[in-house]
């Protein structure tokens, strides 16, 4: 997988002094991207605050230096990482801008449909018993019905949560499931729709010094208009960059042989679920758990406010609603062992599935992420970023300081919010350990149907899992190639 890791994006490095204030010695330019089309940068010293420099520094305190690049996958210790803004625009780089480019787009072999919904995938029997994939029904805006028939396959990259409702509207799923809706069961895999992984954090926060500000001032329409007018006329400013920072680190206050003995009471012990990997999938993790340079947590900082007691939805957690201002630090587990579902609940396309994703249903992932949510005071209370944050000054999270692991747990399970790095529900796996797509991302039973998102993922990666869609997406379309290397392809895409 390296070489498309690297194939997917460029990094732009900004200039030597930034580089120096950033501590962006870490970057091994070996592994990483120079002619990818998703650009990666670093925005110039005015979009960082004094608590992004003060990140590392913190870390080189606590004796955790960084070890490497993280995009190495191995790699501790704290880090700026790059921002997915084009160097030179200050835009958001993603598919829709840079993949599907001027050129692309006036491919004479590629058509673009938006605004219709794909209700199911068109399936029938082939001379050998496998079915293939000749199109899909789709519904389009005016609410009329039409068959979109493909020349040679389809690839389905709905995501996590819509590439398994897809399968399932179309007869392949759990044949209990499909009966229950009155959809004829195709191919019978009760793998469908289980595996469901996330990431979640759990974000403490603090008052920040008087003599400092935070991201909170842009509750201010003056602060926020000049902001945004800087970015305007000289894509300069706070909205020029991304002020976000990292840490992946192991439990640096747990010994090895209390690792051992919650492994041994949490895993050893525990009864698995009916998902036929997750024997294996727990091995792995009690291996990386037991390894001090894995990282079995990801710390992330940034310069404003995240309140999910204001309720479940964005405005409440990100929408700046506590007077003052605030930075935060998040604690994020990497390797969750808990396990969840998404299956439909009708038979209408237009009907949300079910999700589950059953957080901390696995005991070890609370002793876990409350172990690494209880450090959090301790970056906070370590100079240089002590200094920073106000001497007795309120906390979003807590009226006190959290010393004591009980109170961490109850804290992790108040305020855990998704991360939105939802991943598992379609596996590349053998069928019999819970399988739903081949190592050739071909779905089981049929012959021209792949699968092309972060729900092939058998275990979810370490930290963000934007970087691994895109390394993928670039495998998958070699795969594609390969296997058709003389015939002519013609590919219906869902998205």
């Amino acid at each position: 997988m390296a070489p498309y890791f690297r194939k997917f994006h460029t990094l732009t490095l900004p200039s030597e002094v930034a580089q120096e204030d950033l501590a962006l010695k870490y970057v091994d330019k070996k592994l990483q991207g120079t002619n990818g089309p998703i650009q990666l940068s670093f925005g110039e010293p005015d979009a960082y605050t004094p608590f992004n420099k003060a990140w590392p520094k913190t870390f080189s305190t606590l004796k955790h230096e960084l070890t490497g690049d993280p995009i190495s996958g191995v790699a501790n210790g704290a880090f700026t990482n790059p921002g997915i803004v084009n160097p030179v625009t200050k835009a958001r780089s993603h598919a829709g801008a840079d993949y599907l480019s001027k050129e692309v787009a006036t491919r004479s072999n590629l058509r673009i449909l938006t605004e219709v919904l794909v209700e199911k995938i068109l399936l029938e029997k082939t001379s050998t018993n496998e079915l293939s994939a000749r199109g899909v029904q789709v519904k389009t805006k005016d609410g009329s019905r039409k068959d979109i028939l493909a020349g040679h396959e389809v690839v389905l990259a709905a995501g996590t949560i819509k590439s398994p409702q897809l399968l399932e509207l179309s007869g392949i799923g759990d044949s209990n499931i499909l009966k229950t809706y009155g959809i004829e069961t195709l191919i019978d895999n009760s793998n469908v729709g289980e595996n469901l992984q996330d990431h979640g954090y759990v974000p403490f926060s603090w008052e920040v010094a008087d003599d400092q500000i935070s991201g909170d001032v842009l509750r201010n329409p003056e602060i926020a208009g000049a902001a945004m007018a800087a970015y305007q006329a000289a894509k300069a400013g706070p909205l020029s960059g991304v002020p976000i920072v990292s840490a992946f680190m192991p439990l640096v206050d747990l010994e090895k042989a209390d690792m051992e003995q919650l492994l041994d009471t949490y895993i050893d012990k525990h009864e698995y679920s009916n998902i036929p990997s997750q024997k294996q999938q727990f091995e792995i993790i009690r291996e990386m758990l037991l390894n001090p340079l894995d990282a079995s947590g990801q710390y992330t900082m940034a310069p404003f406010q995240i309140v999910p007691r204001d309720g479940p939805h964005c405005k409440g957690i990100y929408g700046m609603g506590k007077d003052g201002n605030y930075i935060s630090i998040v604690s994020v587990l990497n390797h969750p062992l808990s396990r969840g579902t998404v299956h439909i609940n009708s038979a209408k396309p237009e009907a949300q599935p079910t999700i589950d994703p059953r957080y901390f249903s696995h005991p070890l992932d609370l002793e876990l992420h409350g172990r690494h949510t209880q450090w959090l005071e301790t970056i906070a209370a370590t100079e240089p970023m002590a200094s920073l944050l106000k001497k007795d000054g309120r906390r979003i999270h807590a009226q006190k300081p959290v010393n004591d692991l009980e109170t961490a747990k109850e804290i992790v399970q108040e305020t855990f919010v998704s991360h939105y790095h939802v991943t598992g529900t379609c596996s590349m796996l053998p069928k019999e350990l819970g399988g739903v797509v081949n190592e050739h991302l071909l779905v089981y039973g049929t012959c021209n149907l792949r699968i092309v998102d972060a729900s092939i993922f058998p275990m979810i990666p370490r930290g963000n899992i934007q970087a691994s869609v895109y390394a993928v997406a670039e495998r998958a379309a070699d795969i594609i190639k390969e296997d058709h290397l003389t015939a002519k392809v013609g590919i219906t895409s869902i998205r």
